[in-house]
């Protein structure tokens, strides 16, 4: 099969990681896989450097029109059995030339943002043969916002675990972290829903109890730095390191002892499932999301959302159990190990795209 992706953010996330990867393994399955993507976007370098054909566009809600008869082209070109859409702009253009070329059409979803119920957007949401949620809980938005619960197909996005493998070395020496500190750490992106403020909040008061450091690797502006950095009190600041966006993560989460995700709004959640891979021991947001994959105290734990104090106590229990840090590390990284491996990704996702292809 020749698959095309169509993906509108410049940036690098869960999304254009779930993108990246299935290219990546369909092709190690002998199939034809291509993107297109934003002109200059992390995507496209990153495709490139794999070894995928990209196209870059300018897919912007300006010029999505203009989109169309390139994608048209692109399709016919490349002969395309089916075109997977992402984001709000491609799905647009992604799915009108798709459908203007006959081609087959799914519908990737992964958020939690609730869809609209205007005509134009429940247009957009019939024409896919197949929306594709990465989550059960993304698929109960899409349900509730009135997709037919038989056109959802749940496929799980994946950690590569050869990568992402507790054996690599950490970066205390590196970052000049003191020895016999615990590290406290984050890897996903500054955005509001992800919680990083109230991880920020909470070490003001775990830093004066314990010898404690606080690491972050989620893309950042300068000016997002001075906004977060402001939320702790200056005796701290020099415990905070704010790495930026790293190419190491795995080595960065080998540095990291607990890792803490706070985000409140979470269609899966992959700098989590990272931390998982590396046998990290994880406090997580008690959420819908991440019931569906953690057990509390069985392979991670649970505070309260949005909630300081309950995310102090749990934080503060794990440092003072070294033991139980280790046991929630490695139970996690067998989950990952049996619900979210690549293989099972790419497996699933071609079932349902032989599926979709079968029934013309």
């Amino acid at each position: 099969m020749n698959i095309l992706h169509t993906e509108t953010l410049k940036k690098w996330g869960g999304q254009q990681n779930r993108v990246l990867s299935e290219c990546v393994g369909l092709t190690q399955k002998g199939h034809d896989a291509i993107v297109a993507c934003n002109r200059g976007s992390v995507l496209a370098r990153k495709a490139k450097e794999r070894g995928i054909k990209v196209y870059e566009l300018d897919l912007n809600k300006r010029t999505y029109l203009k989109s169309i008869p390139q994608l048209m082209k692109i399709i016919k070109n490349e002969d395309v059995d089916i075109v997977s859409t992402h984001s709000s702009v491609d799905s647009w253009a992604g799915g009108l030339a798709a459908k203007l070329t006959g081609r087959r059409l799914v519908r990737f979803r992964h958020n939690l943002y609730p869809i609209g119920r205007d005509p134009l957007t429940r247009f957009i949401y019939a024409i896919p043969d197949r929306i594709v949620a990465i989550s059960e809980a993304v698929k109960e938005v899409c349900i509730n916002s009135g997709i037919k619960a038989e056109k959802i197909e749940v496929i799980y996005s994946s950690v590569d675990t050869d990568r992402f493998n507790p054996e690599v070395k950490d970066l205390k020496k590196e970052l000049n972290i003191p020895d016999g500190y615990i590290t406290i750490g984050n890897t996903s992106t500054f955005t509001r829903v992800k919680g990083q403020e109230y991880l920020l909040k909470a070490f003001n008061i775990i830093g004066k109890r314990h010898p404690v450091v606080l690491i972050f690797a989620g893309r950042m502006t300068e000016r997002t730095y001075k906004k977060y950095i402001e939320l702790v009190e200056s005796s701290l600041r020099d415990r905070v390191y704010c790495l930026n966006h790293r190419e190491d993560i795995p080595e960065v989460l080998k540095t990291i002892d607990i890792f803490v995700y706070p985000s409140f709004m979470e269609g899966l959640g992959t700098a989590l499932l990272e931390a998982m891979a590396m046998e990290r021991p994880v406090v997580v947001s008690r959420i819908p999301t991440f019931h569906s994959f953690i057990k509390d105290r069985v392979n991670g734990i649970f505070f309260n959302v949005k909630d300081v104090d309950d995310l102090v106590s749990r934080i503060d229990y794990l440092i003072e159990h070294r033991e139980l840090r280790l046991t929630l590390g490695k139970r996690a990284r067998q989950t990952i190990l049996e619900r979210f491996s690549f293989e099972g990704m790419i497996n699933n996702t071609l079932k349902t795209y032989e599926a979709i292809v079968r029934s013309k």
